[in-house]
């Protein structure tokens, strides 16, 4: 007499794990897929894995206008944290930004960037320096600040490090360590991605025009 052969676990366990890596490996396909779809024409930019609404913030312009994520909707905009002491990085990022602005119109692109230049060092960086300072790249770029908390609040939010080193004992003049990326913030107000350096003039200026196609 023949007796019907039991389930093999062993069997089922192995099923269950095979079905589980196949799953994984769509899921990690249909990844690479998107990414590669909102990155494939792009030299300089990194796109982020998915977009993400800004956080609400509230800062104040050179022109004394408020500036929030609803300014930053119709457009494509660039954001960049420094500080007007800035020797180095600040000017030369803000120098590669107009140049790759004005390269844009040699291309002929239907649109352009606006260009947002946050300092992180509001106790020195009041208005009219700051209004001062941007001008002296571009017209158009934008200078803002808010307060010490609410630039804390933003940074946080959208992983930009800054910290005001100690001043000297003797003069009080100090720097400010902070993040060198460029911010890429789509049409609909939300974070896309980000140019980091070295930052390449030509490529940003191509992938700008592309985005904005």
């Amino acid at each position: 007499m023949t007796h019907p052969t039991s389930p093999n676990p062993q069997s089922g366990r192995i099923f269950l794990i095979a079905i589980i890596a196949l799953a994984a490996i769509a899921a990690g396909l249909v990844v690479s897929s998107m990414l590669l779809d909102r990155s494939q024409e792009l030299r300089a930019a990194q796109a982020f894995p998915q977009t993400r609404p800004l956080p609400d913030f509230e800062l104040r312009t050179a022109a004394g206008e408020t500036l929030t994520p609803q300014n930053l909707k119709g457009q494509w905009s660039l954001m960049f944290f420094g500080f007007t002491n800035c020797p180095d990085i600040c000017p030369d990022t803000l120098a590669v930004l107009d140049s790759a602005i004005e390269s844009l119109d040699n291309m002929g692109a239907a649109s352009k960037p606006q260009v947002i230049f946050v300092s992180v060092d509001p106790g020195r960086d009041d208005a009219e320096a700051l209004g001062d300072y941007v001008r002296w790249f571009d017209e158009s770029f934008i200078g803002a600040t808010g307060s010490e908390e609410q630039l804390a609040a933003l940074t946080k939010n959208l992983g930009i490090y800054f910290a005001l080193d100690e001043p000297d004992p003797d003069t009080g003049f100090y720097t400010v360590d902070h993040s060198a990326s460029i911010l890429i913030i789509d049409p609909q107000g939300r974070l896309y991605g980000r140019f980091g350096p070295p930052l390449d003039r030509q490529a940003i200026a191509a992938d700008l025009f592309a985005l904005a196609r």
